[in-house]
């Protein structure tokens, strides 16, 4: 009798196990919502699998999470997710769930930085576009020694550094990966051959991403650039200031593109109106054909500019020469001036866009 009992034990047992055996392979190969659609699932970075599962659960992702986690064990997933956003489906098989986990098959979002902009501004671009959480984290790894040395860049900060590029991103990204990203566009761009122009120059990679800030603050007519860095170059070789305004507008963390007299006389190593030299560092994150024309000035004897009312600027070899030509644009931001008072109640205050070079 206790024999016959015993029997009846294994064979439940074997029973109940192939049950289950049956449920877990229609589990790994059947879709569990067949007609399930499209959802986006973000996947936290540090969530373990059990809060993964749990979560796919929820959104009828999957029937079972227990079923997945054990799939999960099975295919040596538990611990090797990918987080980010994902697009998952109820249409999916578990094994192709767990796949894309597992490969980090995340959904991309394209982010354009434009050239100019600063740390302060990429950061802003991210968090409105939904790609960085932390940007206080953001920045303060731009101003990380340790980290910047890790990168291989000689500077104290990697502003200049953060390469203005189109990036395909996806969320729940670090600040740091983010930022490596960056540096590693830029990178690809400072080649060995502008490495090596730099050092027949005499210039360090920082001196050579600093100018081109500069020059990419000045003008954004590509041809100009080539005059810009000339202004520049032979300011430099005569010891005379560079007297660029975005120098200074960095300096004082404004946001007008105008500045007064008052804060041109503003102590600053970043103002070169008070300052003989580059400022210690970029005033921004400069395009390759800046960085291009911080290396090839043109061959022009020019030491001043000053900007037209076109978005273009005017060069001069002496200063009679660029007196002469601020005068006339300056008479005609007065004249443009009185002709928007005339026809606009607008009190807004209108500044002249010349340069002071």
């Amino acid at each position: 009798m206790i024999k016959r009992a015993a029997w009846y034990i294994v064979i439940l047992v074997l029973v109940s196990a192939l049950v289950l055996a049956v449920q877990f392979v229609r589990f790994i190969v059947m879709p569990p919502y067949p007609a399930g659609v499209l959802q986006t699932v973000e996947v936290p970075a540090g969530d373990s699998f059990t809060k993964i599962s749990g979560m796919l659960a929820d959104r009828h992702i999957v029937k079972d999470e227990w079923d997945l986690k054990l799939l999960a064990y099975l295919m040596g997933a538990t611990h090797s997710v990918k987080y980010g956003e994902y697009l998952l489906s109820g249409s999916m098989r578990p094994t192709t769930i767990i796949e894309k986990l597992l490969n980090g098959e995340v959904e991309l979002h394209k982010v354009t930085i434009p050239e100019g902009y600063t740390d302060r501004q990429i950061a802003q671009t991210l968090e409105e576009k939904g790609l960085l959480k932390d940007v206080d984290g953001f920045r303060e790894l731009t101003r990380d020694r340790a980290f910047i040395a890790a990168e291989g860049i000689s500077a104290s900060s990697l502003e200049g550094f953060l390469y203005p590029e189109t990036y395909e991103l996806s969320k729940g990204l670090q600040p740091r990966e983010i930022i490596k990203k960056m540096i590693n566009q830029f990178k690809l761009v400072y080649t060995p051959e502008l490495q090596e122009r730099a050092g027949k120059m005499g210039m360090t990679m920082l001196q050579v991403v600093t100018l081109a800030s500069m020059i990419e603050k000045e003008t954004s007519v590509p041809s100009e650039k080539f005059l810009v860095s000339a202004v520049f170059h032979n300011r430099l070789k005569i010891g005379m200031r560079l007297q660029s305004d975005p120098t200074v507008i960095y300096a004082m963390h404004i946001t007008d593109a105008v500045i007064t007299k008052k804060e041109l006389r503003t102590k600053s190593p970043y103002n070169t109106y008070t300052v003989y030299g580059l400022p210690p560092g970029p005033i921004c994150n400069p395009g390759r054909e800046s960085i291009v024309a911080a290396l090839y000035p043109a061959n022009v004897a020019y030491l001043y500019f000053v900007a037209n009312n076109d978005g273009s600027h005017e060069f001069s070899r002496t200063l009679a020469e660029h007196n002469h030509y601020v005068n006339i644009y300056q008479r005609k931001d007065r004249k443009d001036e009185q002709s928007e008072r005339t026809h606009s109640n607008d009190s807004k205050r209108v500044r002249s866009a010349n340069h002071r070079i």
